[in-house]
Formats: structure tokens, C-alpha cells, sequence
């Protein structure tokens, strides 16, 4: 009989030190716990070149930053091994070339949903992973759902005319008069459906 060979479960997460990296540290924990992964590496990507006194100082600064996270009952299993690496360069390209290194199972990065012309000069980090890596992205964010107010249709003004002038006697104008105009529709976005309301005269 032959044996197979354990593949252990392998995540890459990328950090930029911002409220979402923080986000994206506790869904590489989340994550390893449901796998059993057994290793589970972070990336910091520095934008431009530093000498070897440089990246030896930015590399503690990330084993600092990553411990105050990673410690507690949420934190890591003693079972998993936590890695840290810093390089430099262009970070999407850093993420995606570290990812096929390790011959990770799942990436995970954050996204700040920049917009308009911050995002046409800076890019997006997380799209161009999920468009290049050769692994599941999972795409972290900020909790945020914008509810927009409901708006009401306003009346129709030859209507209201219609009310003002009869003295209330007649309440649709002649086009809201006709059989098939007596179906006012509204959307309710918070329903996210059409709900139709029958108005007789």
C-alpha cells in the first residue's frame, strides 16, 4: 500500500499596518483554525528599497506588531507555525510571487475601497492579486453598509392641479384617471423589491 504524502494547509496573509491589516490578521486565525493549518506566514511589502540595518529593524518592527495580535484564546493554535517576511518592491507582485514560493492554499489581503483618482494613482493591491495569484484571495474590508433613505415619488403635480381646482371631486389627473394608471409602483430599496399599490378613485 502506498502511502500519501500530508500536504499541510498553507495561508499567506499581507499586512500593511492599517485598521483593515488588523482585520486581515483575525481572518488568517480564523482561517487556520477551520483548516488545521499548519503554517501561517505574513507579508509586510516596503514600497521602495532599504539597506540590510533597515529590513533587520522593519522586520522586528512586523514580529512586534503581529505578536500583539496573535496572542490570546483568539490567537493562533500552539500547533501552527507563524513566519514573518518584509521585502520590498511592488506589492501586488510581492504578494502573488511569495504566494507561488510557498505554494500557498489561500491569500488573504485587505482592500480600502479607494475610489475616483486615489485609486486610478495608487491602484488596487487586492484586485490585481485576485487577478494574478494561482490561489484562493480572500478579500478583506471594513464592515460598512451604506442604507439609503427611502424617497417617495413625488405626486403628480397635474394630479394635485387636478384636486386643487374640483375641490377634492376628482383625484387623479386624466392620464392617472384611465384603468391601467391607477397603479402607482414605489421601490423600496430597503426590500429590494417592487411593490405595487392599486389607488382607486
Amino acid at each position: 500500500m502506498v502511502s500519501q504524502r500530508f500536504n499541510p494547509y498553507t495561508i499567506l496573509a499581507a499586512i500593511d499596518y492599517s485598521d483593515t491589516a488588523s482585520l486581515v490578521v483575525q481572518e488568517a486565525v480564523d482561517l487556520a483554525r477551520e483548516k488545521h493549518a499548519a503554517v501561517l506566514h505574513f507579508l509586510h511589502v516596503h514600497p521602495w528599497p532599504i539597506d540590510d540595518d533597515g529590513q533587520e529593524a522593519r522586520h522586528a518592527e512586523l514580529l512586534e506588531w503581529l505578536g500583539a495580535r496573535l496572542r490570546g484564546s483568539q490567537g493562533v493554535t500552539p500547533e501552527a507555525k507563524v513566519i514573518g517576511h518584509e521585502v520590498s518592491g511592488e506589492a501586488a507582485a510581492m504578494i502573488v510571487e511569495l504566494a507561488a514560493e510557498l505554494s500557498a492554499d489561500a491569500v488573504i489581503v485587505g482592500t480600502h475601497s479607494r475610489k475616483g483618482i486615489e485609486r486610478l494613482l495608487l491602484g488596487s493591491v487586492a484586485e490585481a492579486v485576485v487577478k494574478t495569484c494561482g490561489c484562493p484571495v480572500l478579500v478583506v474590508r471594513q464592515k460598512q453598509h451604506a442604507h439609503a433613505p427611502v424617497q417617495i415619488e413625488p405626486p403628480c403635480p397635474r394630479c394635485v392641479e387636478a384636486r386643487a381646482h374640483s375641490q377634492g371631486k376628482i383625484f387623479w389627473c386624466e392620464d392617472h384617471s384611465r384603468g391601467h394608471g391607477r397603479r402607482h409602483t414605489y421601490y423600496d430599496p430597503r426590500a429590494a423589491t417592487w411593490v405595487s399599490h392599486g389607488l382607486m378613485s
